[in-house]
């Protein structure tokens, strides 16, 4: 009976012990699709040549941009700005030079920094489909990879040729495997 008792009394500390040393629990760990908005304003407006321009994007996940999330949050936004040179003409080719770091701020509060070095931008059926891969370097999902892809409606020639453009506004997913 005391062999017994001495057994289970061991088995009972090593599965506290296990209990204290488990992983991160699956909320951490989950994968993560989000869908949304992005905008993107520039400063100055777009023309037909390249210039230095500004470029303020913001990405509004889940509830807060009229899309949807599976995983452990309701809604994440983000918000990053970074300067290239860029014309509407060819739109969306420098992004393929720029490393994105982008942080998410999520729902319940975490956040979660990607790191996006690598980038395609493919222009179909008046289309433009900019599509990010990168890691999570921080925060909720930790090593995860995530893509990132934008679908903007293409640009309007006139307005490109009278440099008018300031802002670009589409769809936008995210996921974190």
């Amino acid at each position: 009976m005391r062999t017994i008792a001495a057994s289970l009394a061991g088995a009972l500390a090593l599965a506290g012990a296990l209990v204290t040393a488990a992983p991160a629990s699956a909320d951490e760990t989950s994968p993560l699709l989000c869908t949304g908005s992005v905008t993107v304003d520039y400063s100055p407006p777009l023309g037909p040549l390249p210039r230095a321009t500004s470029q303020s994007v913001t990405e509004k996940l889940g509830t807060a941009g009229g899309g949807s999330c599976g995983g452990p949050f309701a809604s994440g936004t983000a918000h990053t700005v970074f300067d290239q040179e860029v014309s509407c003409l060819a739109q969306g080719l420098g992004d393929t030079l720029v490393q994105n770091v982008v942080t998410y701020h999520w729902s319940d509060g975490r956040t979660s920094t990607i790191t996006y070095p690598v980038t395609t931008v493919v222009h179909a059926v008046n289309q433009e489909i900019v599509t990010s891969t990168g890691t999570v370097t921080a925060g909720y999902g930790v090593g995860s990879v995530s893509e990132r892809v934008a679908v903007y409606p293409s640009l309007s020639l006139l307005d490109c040729l009278g440099s008018t453009i300031t802002q670009q506004t589409g769809l936008l997913t995210v996921t974190l495997l």
